[in-house]
């Protein structure tokens, strides 16, 4: 029984790693993304913008939760550093 437990406690903190790991990752490509925007005249900007929102369109088909995704996007082109 120790032994499961103890499987069990290794299992859940190389979850935890690869979770805190993931969401350096995600934070990272934020900074990069919101740094890029804000570099970025209004127009260019805008291009940027309204392709996403056509890629948006496109990606919606193939994850299960669309509005999850269109409100992260969202975030990321609203972002100012």
């Amino acid at each position: 029984m120790k032994n499961l437990i103890a499987e069990l406690l290794v299992k859940l903190a190389e979850k935890d790693e690869a979770s805190n790991e993931q969401t350096a990752r995600i934070y990272a490509l934020e900074l990069v993304v919101s740094s890029l925007l804000c570099r970025m005249n209004s127009a260019e900007r805008n291009s940027l913008v309204s392709g996403v929102e056509e890629d948006i369109v496109r990606a919606t088909f193939k994850t299960e939760n669309p509005e999850l995704l269109q409100q992260h996007v969202q975030r990321l082109l609203q972002a100012k550093l």
